[in-house]
């Protein structure tokens, strides 16, 4: 009898195995597979399909992968072509000091490419556009004057300006590239694959940017912008949150010193205006000569003049009327230049001597226009949403420098009233034991310090002189003048006193402060 030698279920199926195709084969090994083998290696990186309706692209960074090795900025540099210091994506790092628990991760960000984008909604030229399709927010460098509005309104420190070109330029996330199904230069060079891109529901990005969630540590509410980017891994202990390595970091703010010219000028015309036909309206034994108003008209232009010095592209300024419908800059521009005619007009009918109705009448237009023009300006401020520069704080700076140097030559008791409301306004914000921001009061009290002695002398001294110029007028352009210097001191700390929101920036050597300046 001839033994047939039995075979089992493993035998079998190598049998069958053997007898299969290629196709075959890899078609039964991927049958049971959700996703292919190799996708980590060609998928992860950046989605294979475009966005659909409602959805948009979007920067997801692993914190544990992310190891600061700046291969990210060194790509992203190498492929636009940025200048020597200039940088679209940062490098900073998160930690939490106590040693039993101590942590560090580095941070790689970019521009967030907001569902509401602050830095276009801000604009003035609208120089920027987020894609219909992408939901990538571009900056359009032609369309681009310059004013740097948009690196005060980013709470991310996002836009930088480029001081060679004259206009600010920021990350696209690479969009040309993703259109030909290639990933952004940083997440094609990131070692670790800590940076990829995703697609986002543009409803959902918004369900979660409540005024209580942020980015990530010490960033700002995310529903001030409703930003995309996903952070994953933070390391948080049950105890305490990590804080950004740059936190104690006392560096002011920039200057902006044609800006600080442009505001202290505008703002006295506009006083010297509004008190000059209060004057004339009620027929105060008060009342200045012609002399007073052409004063006013004077400041105004010289303002209105320097301020074109903050533009990198001066010559385009007349784009600025542009974006009138949503941006409190471009109204700003616009009112003002409709000042500059009203207030003209104003003492056209003055030279003139025409009849006082119609003096009251084309004074009080321009009143109204050079007030509204101040409104304006503390909407640029405000608008930000820097705590510092919030309605109410920049208002009463606003507002109290347009009284004391506008009643300066009229009602001198008003003008010293209002210097000294304001001095005192100023000394509280600037005491940390009591000031709503103790960052800021840091930043005048040490790098800042000699700008605010430098303050106080001159708006003590500008405050006795219009007390003392009640009984002796001829002090009146002395008070002006002495005012209008400590007013100009009072604007750059309102500037570089700031506290400028941002990502978290690198470990510093100190903690202390660094006195650079702008």
């Amino acid at each position: 009898m001839k033994l047939v030698p039995a075979t089992s279920l493993i035998d079998d199926l190598l049998a069958e195995q053997q007898s299969l195709t290629a196709v075959e084969r890899f078609s039964q090994f991927h049958s049971d597979a959700t996703e292919p083998v190799q996708a980590k290696y060609y998928q992860d990186l950046i989605p294979l399909s475009r966005p659909g309706e409602g959805e948009q692209y979007a920067f997801e960074v692993d914190l544990d992968a992310c190891s600061g090795c700046k291969a990210c900025v060194t790509a992203c540099h190498s492929l636009n072509g940025l200048d020597e210091g200039e940088s679209w994506r940062d490098v900073g790092t998160l930690y939490t000091p106590e040693a039993d628990t101590a942590t560090q991760q580095t941070v790689t960000t970019a521009c967030h490419h907001c569902s509401d984008p602050a830095c276009a909604n801000g604009c003035p030229t609208l120089a920027y556009d987020k894609d219909a399709e992408t939901g990538i927010v571009r900056h359009l460098d032609d369309q681009c004057i310059g004013c740097q509005y948009c690196t005060l309104t980013c709470p991310y420190d996002v836009p930088k300006y480029n001081d060679r070109l004259g206009i600010v330029r920021k990350c696209d996330m690479c969009h040309g590239r993703l259109k030909e199904g290639e990933a952004p230069a940083c997440v094609q060079a990131c070692p670790n694959e800590a940076i990829k891109i995703r697609i986002v529901s543009v409803s959902a990005v918004s369900e979660r940017s409540t005024p209580d969630t942020s980015l990530l540590p010490g960033t700002v509410p995310s529903s001030i912008t409703r930003p995309t980017t996903t952070f994953l891994n933070l390391r948080q202990d049950a105890d305490e949150e990590p804080a950004a390595a740059d936190r104690a970091d006392l560096t002011p703010a920039h200057r902006h010193t044609p800006l600080v010219f442009m505001l202290v000028m505008t703002q006295a015309a506009a006083g010297l205006l509004l008190f000059d036909w209060i004057t004339r309206a009620f027929s105060f034994s008060s009342a200045p000569g012609t002399w007073h108003a052409v004063l006013g008209f004077i400041v105004c232009q010289v303002g209105l003049a320097g301020a074109t010095f903050h533009l990198g592209r001066p010559l385009q300024g007349w784009r600025s009327f542009l974006g009138w419908r949503k941006s409190w800059l471009s109204r700003e521009i616009l009112v003002f230049g409709a000042w500059a005619g009203a207030f003209a007009a104003y003492l056209g009918t003055l030279w003139l001597e025409l009849p006082q109705f119609i003096e009251l009448a084309v004074g009080a237009g321009a009143v109204m226009a050079g007030l509204t023009g101040v409104f304006c300006s503390m909407m640029v401020y405000a608008f930000t949403k820097r705590p510092f520069w919030k309605l109410s704080h920049t208002a009463t700076r606003f507002g109290l420098t347009t009284i004391a140097i506008g009643a300066s030559f009229t009602f001198p008791v008003v003008a010293a009233a209002a210097i000294a409301a304001k001095l005192a306004f100023e000394y509280y914000l600037a005491a940390e034991s009591c000031s709503p921001f103790p960052k800021s009061a840091r930043l005048i009290k040490g790098p800042l310090g000699s700008v605010w002695l430098s303050r106080l002398g001159l708006g003590a001294i500008a405050f006795f002189c219009a007390i003392i110029s009640i009984f002796l007028p001829i002090l009146e352009p002395v008070t002006l003048l002495l005012m209008i210097a400590s007013e100009l001191f009072a604007r750059a700390l309102y500037f570089q006193a700031v506290e400028v929101p941002k990502m978290p920036g690198g470990i510093y050597p100190s903690h202390e402060h660094s006195a650079t300046h702008h």
